[in-house]
C-alpha cells in the first residue's frame, strides 16, 4: 500500500522495458541523456538461437539484443528483436509505437500473482518457460489497452537480478557487454537450483 492508500495486487514495480529499434542508441540516450547508466549489453539476448518462447499459445523463437541499467532501484531493460518472430515486442512496433511496452514485477508467489492479474482482466500474452523452473515468465495484455503490459517475473530470477546490479556498480564505463545473458549468468555464478 502506498501513502495515498492505494494498494497494487502485484506490489512495486521494479522494471520499466522499453522496447527499440536500436539497442545501442538507446544505450547512448539513456547514458548521455538521461544520466542513466551505466548498461549490461548482452549482444545476442538469451543466445542464438534462443529457447522456444510461447506467444499467444504459439511457439516462436525470438532473437533480441537486450541491455540493463538502473535508476535508482529500478531496472531499466531495452529489447531490440532482430528477426520477424510473432512476440509482444512486434505487436507494439505494428502499432507504430517505441518506448515503454511494459513494467516487470518480481513476483512472491508466481500462481497467485498470475490469478490476480487474470482476476484483474489481463490476458496471458507471451510466456518464457525457464529450462529446470516451474514457472514461466508472463506477460500480460493490458484490458482494453489502458496501460502497458506487466511482466511477472518468477521470485528464484531475483538472483540474476542482484547479480545485474551489483556488477554494474562495480562498472567505470557506460556499457559491460556479453555476448548472451547465460555468459553473464555464468561468470557472475548465478544458479537456479
Amino acid at each position: 500500500m502506498s501513502g495515498n492508500g492505494i494498494t497494487s495486487i502485484l506490489g512495486p514495480a521494479t522494471q520499466l522495458g522499453f522496447v527499440v529499434r536500436d539497442v545501442e542508441a538507446a544505450i547512448g540516450h539513456w547514458v548521455n541523456v538521461l544520466g542513466v547508466g551505466p548498461f549490461l549489453y548482452l549482444e545476442n539476448g538469451t543466445g542464438r538461437p534462443p529457447s522456444t518462447s510461447f506467444h499467444r499459445g504459439k511457439p516462436v523463437t525470438v532473437e533480441t539484443r537486450l541491455a540493463f541499467g538502473f535508476m535508482g532501484d529500478v531496472q531499466i531493460e531495452l529489447i531490440e528483436q532482430v528477426n520477424d518472430a510473432s512476440s509482444p515486442y512486434r505487436d507494439f512496433f505494428h502499432q507504430g509505437r517505441e518506448g515503454l511496452q511494459h513494467l516487470g514485477f518480481w513476483v512472491d508467489d508466481h500462481v497467485e500473482a498470475c490469478r490476480r492479474v487474470e482476476k484483474a482482466g489481463y490476458q496471458r500474452d507471451y510466456e518464457i518457460p525457464i529450462s529446470g523452473q516451474p514457472d514461466p515468465i508472463v506477460y500480460y495484455s493490458s484490458p482494453a489497452l489502458l496501460g502497458p503490459m506487466l511482466e511477472l517475473v518468477p521470485t528464484v530470477w531475483r538472483r540474476s537480478r542482484a547479480a545485474v546490479k551489483a556488477h554494474l556498480d562495480g562498472v567505470n564505463a557506460p556499457v559491460s557487454r556479453f555476448g548472451t545473458y547465460g555468459e553473464f549468468l555464468a561468470e557472475a555464478g548465478v544458479t537456479f537450483d
